[in-house]
């Protein structure tokens, strides 16, 4: 009886359903009333991996794509590793656009899952839309060049454009740049730096889930954040709450810089970046902050803190396994 239901029910193709954001998606495009899709590099509807094929979409009927498949979370160390991001979010992009021209699917719209990291910056607060694209790293020129495909596929094609610029992720099972930061406070690895003021924008995965649907249908170029941007202190003493068994230790903002610089000279013997050094110390005292105010007035963005999560029966409670201690965690889309 449910499958034949679900006949009646608007598809929409999926791609990377088995990741973390992946699992979110689907289960607000199901709440939503879509039949979903899912192609994943491994398992799913689809089994394809865009990063070196071309799925095949013939007979598929298919009203809406959400593209979220893609190659985050890893500092590239070689010139091969560099392009793996190219390889996987720009030609894996160009690789889906093909298939849906093959099979001569027109969907009603495509949502892209994009990131703030095409911005550039390294610091700065209440970044907005307009902000020129001045992302270097693989990662940010990757994404930057799969947004301009789909963007101008859907032009051409007359099809509904959303790209939702995503900063950091929190929701279970998160990986990501700050992963190692629930790991580090559990084992009891984490201080504070100085005052800890320092301000970043996060946005909670089941509420970019939740406004899929509306963006699909209005369409344009949003950033999502909870709108609060805690503070890097406010994140690591909430993580704690959950993960830890002892307050976390502060060291003076006078000592971190001199170790940061002691990480300079350790990179500059050993030819590449330490894992502390200027640049780090850098991005963990400065405020990076993205405006959300377009999404607010044009998709009635109404997002719940990411305090709220930390706060809720969704995390995990101090004292699971080690090797659940990721699950509560953050992710750099």
């Amino acid at each position: 009886m449910s499958s034949n239901r679900n006949k009646h029910l608007p598809t929409a193709l999926l791609t990377g359903p088995n990741g973390f954001l992946g699992k979110y998606l689907a289960t607000g495009l199901r709440e939503a009333g879509y039949q979903v899709l899912g192609m994943g590099r491994t398992a799913g509807d689809l089994v394809c991996d865009l990063a070196t094929e071309q799925p095949d979409l013939s007979g598929k009927s298919i009203r809406l794509v959400v593209h979220s498949a893609g190659k985050a979370h890893t500092i590239p160390q070689t010139e091969a590793e560099s392009q793996a991001f190219f390889q996987v979010n720009q030609g894996g992009t160009d690789r889906l656009l093909q298939a849906l021209d093959k099979a001569g699917i027109v969907p009603d719209a495509f949502v892209l899952i994009s990131t703030v990291a095409v911005y550039g910056c390294e610091t700065g607060e209440s970044i907005t839309e307009d902000a020129p694209l001045n992302g270097q790293t693989p990662y940010a020129e990757s994404k930057r060049l799969a947004e301009d495909l789909v963007v101008n596929w859907c032009h051409k094609q007359g099809v509904r454009c959303a790209v939702l610029r995503l900063p950091l992720i929190v929701g279970n099972q998160a990986p990501g740049n700050l992963g190692t930061l629930t790991r580090a406070i559990r084992r009891g690895r984490y201080v504070h730096i100085g005052n800890g003021t320092a301000r970043r924008s996060m946005v909670r995965a089941d509420d970019v889930a939740r406004i899929i649907p509306k963006a699909a249908r209005i369409g344009g170029i949003y950033n999502l954040t909870d709108g609060v941007h805690p503070t890097v202190r406010e994140l690591a003493e909430a993580i704690a709450q959950r993960t830890a068994q002892r307050p976390i230790p502060t060291i003076p903002i006078g000592l971190a810089r001199f170790l940061a610089r002691v990480g300079d000279g350790i990179g500059w013997l050993l030819g590449r970046r330490f894992p502390f050094d200027s640049v780090s110390l850098t991005k963990i005292t400065g405020s990076l902050t993205f405006s959300d105010q377009r999404a607010r007035q044009q998709l009635d963005w109404r997002p719940r803190s990411v305090g709220s999560f930390f706060a809720s029966d969704q995390a995990l409670p101090a004292g699971d396994r080690e090797d659940n201690v990721s699950s509560v965690s953050v992710s750099v889309s």
